[in-house]
């Protein structure tokens, strides 16, 4: 990040505050995308989020013997963000964060102007001990992702969400609440909803020794569905663990997670539902989802990584129509001839399969070039 000081002198507001000293940081990435794909089983509509990155649940299962392809080039993952650091007049500091980049975004086309709106990533404030705002889950280990020329590249296999929340972090230990969402299939159909009553609760313990690092989080949550018109009202617990880490072996690294429980959202991008309205019960699903990634540096400016990365749901009814499993292998060459410069080529192979039996594969190439600011 670039950092510059200011001075906000009350003279200068229009009102009168006590003058306070704030540093001030800008930082984010310029990054191009160029990704030649075939899918197996259908075609992709030009919105669809599979086309600028790797999203498990999305790759076409139509089993209709027809494939396609596709050529996609965009600049969307592209990236800006914002810091303040403030003193204040108690000897307290205070933090906040904003970032920005324009992946997902329901606005423009490539027709002309490929004028894409900009999306929240994160908006937080930290003071002490707490966080509050939108971050990375607690429930996820950010250490632990793979270097991918891909967004996220192991998707099906990783923990991956930011949301709102209060956090409290005391040396190795953090602990938070956080916003509750509950996926559901209901009448072979995935609904989301905002039924709960209580925030989701993780737990996580950080440990680290030499340049080993290791993270193991838990999570408690109300999965639920209401619906007043047909006198509906469901809920249920569930339950989830992560391990995950990096392993130093000389200068090439080891990383790995390993996450099972009612997890539903929080893993393969949302690719299973939380729960299954069954008999106007609500049973959670069970899934597991893992990943391996080995990072090889072939000299100071080029390396290598190959990842696998896989996922598995269970539900308790047959035939709901949504993932059953996930999985995706890729392996990249990544060359920086300055610290701030990157190139790269991705090659990646994946399946997605439906509990009804119905599957497809995506096969791609994916090129990068990406510049940090």
């Amino acid at each position: 990040m670039r950092k510059t000081p200011i001075l906000l002198l009350s003279a200068a507001l229009p009102m009168a505050v006590n003058a306070a000293n704030i540093d001030f940081s800008y930082g984010g990435y310029i990054k191009l995308d160029a990704m030649f794909s075939e899918y197996s089983d259908g075609d992709l509509a030009s919105n669809n989020g599979l086309r600028d990155f790797y999203i498990p649940s999305q790759i076409p299962t139509n089993n209709e013997g027809e494939s396609s392809n596709s050529v996609d080039f965009n600049a969307k993952s592209s990236r800006f963000n914002f810091k303040t650091v403030t003193e204040l007049d108690n000897g307290e500091t205070v933090t906040t964060f904003v970032e920005m980049d324009f992946l997902t975004s329901p606005g423009g086309n490539e027709v002309v102007s490929n004028s894409y709106n900009p999306r929240l990533r994160h908006a937080f404030i930290k003071t002490g001990n707490w966080t509050f705002g939108q971050t990375w889950s607690t429930f996820m280990n950010v250490g632990a992702l793979p270097e991918t020329v891909d967004f996220l590249g192991v998707s099906d296999g990783t923990v991956f969400n930011r949301q709102s929340q209060i956090r409290y972090t005391h040396h190795n230990f953090q602990f938070s609440l956080e916003n509750p969402e509950t996926t559901v299939v209901v009448n072979d159909k995935v609904d989301t909803t905002d039924d709960n009553t209580l925030p989701d609760i993780v737990a996580r313990y950080n440990m680290s020794t030499g340049k080993h690092a290791f993270s193991v989080a838990a999570i408690a949550r109300q999965l639920s569905i209401q619906d007043t018109e047909n006198d509906l009202d469901e809920s249920t617990a569930g339950f989830g663990i992560s391990f995950s880490g990096k392993i130093a072996l000389g200068a090439d690294d080891l990383k790995f997670a390993v996450n099972q429980g009612n997890i539903g959202r929080y893993v393969g991008l949302a690719a299973a539902a939380d729960a299954v309205l069954t008999g106007g019960d609500l049973e959670a699903t069970d899934v597991t989802a893992a990943f391996v990634a080995y990072r090889h540096f072939w000299s100071p400016q080029v390396r290598s990584t190959l990842a696998y990365s896989l996922l598995d749901a269970d539900y308790d009814v047959d035939n709901v129509s949504d993932t059953e499993s996930a999985s995706s292998v890729r392996l990249n060459l990544m060359y920086s001839p300055a610290k701030e410069l990157t190139y790269g080529v991705e090659l990646t192979q994946a399946t997605h399969k439906l509990d009804t039996g119905a599957e497809g594969d995506l096969t791609r190439v994916h090129f990068t070039t990406k510049y940090t600011f």
